[in-house]
């Protein structure tokens, strides 16, 4: 039970802060203060970037980007899955195909042998 409301927790977190509305919502986050208080010089504005823009804004247009790449491969999953369906559909009827031939061979093959036994 535990384990299950986990992953649906972690599913939902990992999808709400992935989105691009999070994002702006990070970035606004991270500039509004610049209005009351600045850093000092440019060791303090590095500092500042790093630790609060990079590690706090862009961290969700990377799980943005992230989900986006993992939804193109399911797409692409999924229409290889298709096709390969397809594909096997059709190798089962003409695998059909090809046991009727055998058959109607098979029973040639010895129809001509009983005609070549009459005639010995």
């Amino acid at each position: 039970m535990n384990k299950r409301f986990n992953d649906w927790l972690g599913d939902k977190l990992a999808y709400g802060l992935s989105t691009m509305g999070m994002f702006y919502a990070v970035s606004l986050l991270v500039v509004v203060p610049l209005v009351w208080q600045r850093p000092q010089g440019l060791v303090g504005w590095m500092q500042y970037g790093i630790s609060v823009f990079f590690q706090g804004a862009a961290l969700p247009v990377l799980g943005y980007v992230s989900r986006r790449a993992g939804e193109d491969q399911e797409k692409l999953l999924l229409e290889t899955h298709d096709t390969v369906m397809e594909e096997l559909t059709l190798i089962k009827q003409e695998l059909a195909l090809a046991a009727e031939e055998r058959d109607s061979l098979k029973e040639l093959i010895a129809e001509l042998n009983r005609q070549c036994v009459i005639k010995s």
